[in-house]
């Protein structure tokens, strides 16, 4: 196991272990799976951990593109920073042709490795551009909720609970919804729940599973 910046990464809202697989599970709220999540944990070089996504519906087939997207984290003094554009555009890299021009601005949204409950978090603007078309993802309203002790199929966690509104605009993908994040320790979502604007559920990710 690579240790980042030794003191604090371990306490990161992440898992920052190398050669780890957490997987996850997506339900409606009538319990029918919408897709399984395998986040894999690479290498981590300094304050940089590279780890890859891969979706599958509910048949076991691609979601998304036919190969895991390929990911960046960063980590330092223990708060982890993930950009959401660079996000996207690595789905857009699974499912374009290599040759495929994509760009993205902004996106970087931080966990900060101290945040309590009443916290409110830096808004995250981000855009990204491929084959003439333009995504924009605006996530508002970050709050940090509360602690909660969940228990999953992996285990049982104890969280803090962020809340996030998130619109996507483009590239036939219209959406506006309110989320709500547990986040542990070293293991990063635990679980991530979506709610239309009137806060009805939508869809529950829950991890199931971690090996390594």
């Amino acid at each position: 196991m690579a240790l980042v910046s030794r003191a604090m990464a371990q306490e990161s809202y992440f898992c920052t272990q190398e050669n780890v697989t957490l997987e996850y599970t997506r339900t409606a709220p009538d319990g029918d799976v919408k897709w399984y999540h395998t986040m894999c944990i690479g290498t981590v070089d300094g304050d940089t951990l590279d780890y890859t996504s891969f979706i599958k519906n509910h048949k076991g087939k691609p979601y998304y593109g036919d190969r895991p997207a390929e990911l960046e984290a960063l980590l330092h003094d223990g708060d982890v920073t993930l950009n959401v554009a660079e996000s996207v555009a690595a789905v857009f890299r699974t499912m374009f042709p290599k040759n495929t021009k994509i760009t993205t601005t902004g996106g970087e949204s931080t966990l900060p490795y101290d945040m309590a409950p009443g916290d409110t978090l830096p808004d995250v603007y981000a855009s990204v551009k491929a084959l003439g078309m333009k995504m924009k993802i605006d996530v508002t309203d970050r709050r940090v909720l509360r602690y909660e002790t969940i228990t999953t199929p992996a285990g049982v966690f104890d969280c803090i609970v962020v809340r996030e509104r998130k619109v996507e605009k483009g590239m036939g993908r219209n959406r506006h919804t309110i989320a709500d994040t547990w986040y542990a320790r070293s293991v990063g979502m635990v679980r991530h729940d979506t709610h239309d604007p009137d806060l009805n559920l939508l869809t529950s990710e829950v991890l199931t599973s971690i090996e390594g």
